[in-house]
């Protein structure tokens, strides 16, 4: 069993094995945490490190800020002094002392059937190390780059539910679709996951409704107009009659190439690190 778990998604969060919070005080010294974690069982150097999460390159001042942040590791974490290990040139993480949420989303989302898929999809709290904010372009470029992967991923999931036609499946996805446009109302292709999963369980006005949305958000912020593919699904929708999801089931086709993708819209990050 792993000393600790730590949840990346939503934010950072460590519980020890015996499910006791552990706070971490500082937001470098959790972007640190969550980073090495990610990496495992690799080790990080400590230029990389340096240069990645602070001002963009391997100074004194950059320096000084690793070691503050490794050392408030150590005092919050005193009982666990194998977890993080470091040397002269590098910084990891004890891959068999520790579990993270990404991790064990990856692993269901690799082993695929639809059980595993909703226990992956339901991991996904929000974005990776949401309110996690750098002063290094590096930083956020990658950051920027693994959310837009995890979501891709997320989407793969949803996808494999719907096609699982399940209702417990099915509510699952829209918890998690609902979750993700709390984040970025913008992705319209997940208003279409949406869409298709109220109809599935009969909720045409729901998913008419989530159409109406859609336009809505998307005229007001970006003034556009929705999609082909969202237009011919919500005519599809708006035509079917279904008096009652007991007594007739729905299972409205899916795009050919089911789109996984985001367009990601970035914005500043709130916070920066300290």
């Amino acid at each position: 069993m792993s000393l600790l778990q730590i949840n990346l998604f939503g934010g950072v969060e460590v519980v020890s094995a015996s499910g006791e919070s552990v706070l971490i005080p500082s937001r470098k010294a959790a972007t640190l945490l969550g980073y090495v974690a990610l990496s495992s069982p690799r080790a990080i150097s400590r230029g990389k490190l340096a240069t990645l999460l602070w001002d963009g390159h391997f100074s004194d001042r950059a320096r000084a800020s690793l070691r503050q942040a490794l050392l408030t590791l150590r005092r919050v974490l005193p009982q666990y002094p194998d977890v993080i290990t470091a040397d002269r040139d590098d910084i990891r993480i004890c891959p068999a002392a520790i579990s993270t949420d990404v991790g064990e989303f990856e692993r269901l989302l690799r082993e695929g059937d639809p059980e595993r898929l909703a226990r992956a999809a339901m991991l996904y709290r929000g974005d990776l190390l949401d309110g996690i904010g750098s002063t290094s372009c590096q930083f956020e470029a990658w950051l920027s780059a693994e959310r837009q992967r995890l979501r891709t991923l997320v989407m793969q999931a949803l996808g494999g539910l719907l096609d699982a036609d399940k209702r417990e499946h099915m509510d699952i996805a829209i918890a998690v679709a609902l979750r993700i446009l709390a984040i970025d109302p913008l992705q319209e292709n997940v208003h279409r996951i949406l869409m298709r999963c109220y109809a599935q369980q009969g909720r045409r006005a729901d998913a008419l409704r989530q159409y109406d949305l859609c336009r809505s958000v998307l005229w007001r912020d970006v003034r556009a107009a929705p999609e082909q593919e969202t237009e011919q699904l919500q005519r599809e929708i708006r035509h079917m009659f279904c008096p009652s999801p007991r007594s007739v089931s729905l299972k409205l086709p899916r795009a050919k190439n089911f789109d996984a993708t985001f367009t990601l819209h970035v914005t500043p990050a709130s916070r920066s690190l300290s």
